[in-house]
């Protein structure tokens, strides 16, 4: 009898391993498959300007991922261009801005120009908010329209936070960011 309950406790205890060998094996699968279906791309040109602009390169990640998914040749209907989708006007005045030599209507396409260019934005809205979704919304619909917002009772209470973005698209463009934000976080820690 003292025999049996052990051999039934050693088959339990093994079920209980084996499920748990299982789960941390389909927990890195899983992680392995996420990390393919979003890999870092350009990870050194990220990183450089993540510490020249002081952000965090998982939220230039995020961006790049929102406006292109990483396709450096992206052009959105408006005229967006690049990684990190910058109009052209936009460009020149992040330059003179910024002080970032040698842009062009010509170069600011190209892989580090268009990270650079659009990390400094980034960085610029993030020191004038000190609020990464208003610096991310105006990214997205424009600093003229998050102003608007801000001195709009109907989209915000104290004129330094916004309760409700009129824009959609907008609204799903901060969603997204948080999303591959919180992924890349989670995904590359340490």
């Amino acid at each position: 009898m003292f025999f049996t309950l052990n051999l039934k406790k050693c088959k339990n205890i093994f079920k209980i391993i084996l499920l748990i060998i299982v789960a941390f094996f389909l927990i890195a699968i899983t992680l392995k498959l996420i990390k393919y279906s979003f890999p870092i791309k350009y990870e050194n040109i990220i990183e450089k300007y993540a510490i020249e602009y002081e952000i965090e390169k998982e939220l230039i990640f995020a961006v790049i991922n929102a406006e292109s998914r990483f396709n450096p040749n992206a052009v959105s209907k408006k005229g967006a261009k690049g990684l990190m989708q910058i109009m052209p006007d936009t460009a020149i005045w992040i330059s003179e801005k910024a002080n970032i030599n040698n842009i062009t209507l010509d170069n600011y396409i190209e892989v580090e120009n268009n990270i650079n260019l659009g990390s400094w934005y980034l960085s610029y809205f993030l020191n004038l908010y000190q609020n990464e979704s208003l610096a991310l919304a105006s990214y997205n619909a424009g600093r003229t329209n998050v102003l608007k917002w801000l001195n709009n009772s109907k989209y915000s209470n104290d004129g330094k936070n916004l309760h409700t973005i009129p824009f959609d698209e907008t609204e799903k463009y901060l969603k997204e960011n948080k999303f591959f934000k919180n992924l890349m976080e989670k995904l590359y820690e340490n």
